[in-house]
């Protein structure tokens, strides 16, 4: 994997900051900005999952048979600092990429999570780890053909551009991610969307005139 220095931290006030809010809202943030971000059939493995940490990539593609990779997914994973978020790209392989036993070593290094736009196995014990796991479904099939071909690199996964050093948001409706260059301009339209979501939900429950609900709506359009 890259130097950690190359990739650079990210703060853990902002992470903690992101971690708390939705990432629907993450994503109406970054609409604002005109980005996006967000992962397209990626699910958690138990709805309650909360997730925020840095982005580190690996990438794996069909087995070529021509040299053996000089890494094994273990080894990268050893290779992660605590707080990371390992992002697996496969092209949406229907194979399993990862299950209870690379997640394990995953959560006792200390990551916050684990992502693939991959398949992976043990979905019921994954279902009760406390560190979050993110994927496209279950599957029996094994990864025989495929193979690690890089690591620390821009990819695809779920049709979100992922760079290392990108912070990873995840919670029960998926996944999104925003770009490492922009966390504090995110973050502000980010914390003002969220308390405009609890202004929302309080006129809608008190049931104010409708001129005054739609006046919430159209202030979360409004860039901070």
């Amino acid at each position: 994997m890259a130097a950690e220095a190359a990739i650079g931290a990210i703060d853990a006030d902002i992470v903690a900051r992101y971690r708390r809010v939705q990432t629907g809202v993450v994503c109406d943030a970054l609409g604002r900005l005109g980005m996006a971000g967000w992962m397209d059939g990626i699910h958690p493995m138990k709805l309650s999952a909360k997730m925020a940490g840095r982005a580190r990539t690996l990438r794996f593609a069909p087995r070529r048979g021509a040299a053996k990779p000089d890494v094994n997914i273990y080894e990268v994973i050893r290779g992660l600092s605590a707080g990371d978020v390992l992002v697996i790209a496969t092209d949406q392989s229907s194979s399993w990429i990862f299950g209870e036993n690379m997640a394990h070593t995953s959560m006792y290094q200390g990551l916050a999570g684990m992502v693939t736009d991959s398949c992976v196995r043990d979905g019921a014990e994954l279902a009760e780890m406390a560190m979050p796991c993110f994927a496209r479904g279950l599957a029996t099939r094994p990864p025989s053909g495929l193979e690690i071909v890089a690591a620390d690199i821009p990819i695809t996964c779920g049709g979100a551009h992922v760079q290392p050093g990108d912070l990873v948001v995840g919670d029960a409706d998926g996944i999104v991610v925003v770009p490492g260059s922009h966390l504090h301009e995110v973050l502000i339209q980010v914390e003002d969307l969220d308390e405009l979501e609890r202004q929302q939900e309080r006129a809608i429950r008190d049931r104010v005139p409708l001129p005054e609900l739609l006046a919430v709506l159209a202030s979360k359009k409004i860039k901070k």
